[in-house]
């Protein structure tokens, strides 16, 4: 009587185990493989920036035709305060050809925390502050650290991944290729 009870509990046990395993991780894993192509990032001004992931880069329809540097940063970062001058010089030199995103990596920053920012370091390109800042990071291939940046040209292509502060001379060059 004991033996059929052990066998029933046994048996019982391995048919829980197996049914609650299974099926849970199946689902666990489509719910991680779902890949986000469409961003809507919102800027420090209320506007939206529509990108669009490609299979070897990103479409910035608001920017079509234009190369992009995709900066990361954060306000208390303080190498990337310090290019903010180099990148507003860069975004003078190549107004037609060129674009800026700088994209927050920062939870629940209150947007006119990061307005003051802008308006501090007197900023001239678009900055976003969106609930989807962190997702498009993770698109992109994951931002390790802070700058991070990378730069596509007019068609959306990859051209440069730069990390850490980076000379404006080496990214100068880069946009020359980027914007041909």
């Amino acid at each position: 009587m004991q033996f059929k009870k052990i066998a029933f509990l046994t048996f019982f046990i391995t048919i829980f185990f197996a049914a609650c395993g299974s099926d849970n991780s199946k689902n666990d894993k489509k719910v991680q493989n779902v890949e986000v192509k469409d961003f809507r990032l919102t800027t420090t001004d209320a506007q939206t920036l529509n990108i669009k992931k490609l299979d070897d880069g990103f479409a910035f329809q608001e920017y079509n035709g234009k190369a992009v540097l995709v900066n990361f940063f954060a306000t208390w970062c303080m190498p990337c305060k310090a290019e903010i001058p180099n990148l507003i010089h860069l975004k003078d030199k190549y107004k037609n050809d060129f674009e800026i995103v700088s994209v927050l990596l920062e939870d629940n920053k209150p947007n006119n925390e990061v307005k003051d920012f802008v308006n501090e370091y007197n900023i001239n390109y678009v900055v976003t502050n969106s609930k989807q800042n962190a997702t498009f990071a993770d698109a992109v291939g994951g931002v390790k650290a802070i700058p991070t940046m990378f730069l596509y040209d007019k068609k959306g292509k990859l051209v440069q991944t730069y990390v850490g502060i980076v000379p404006e001379e080496m990214i100068d060059v880069d946009i020359q290729k980027a914007i041909k």
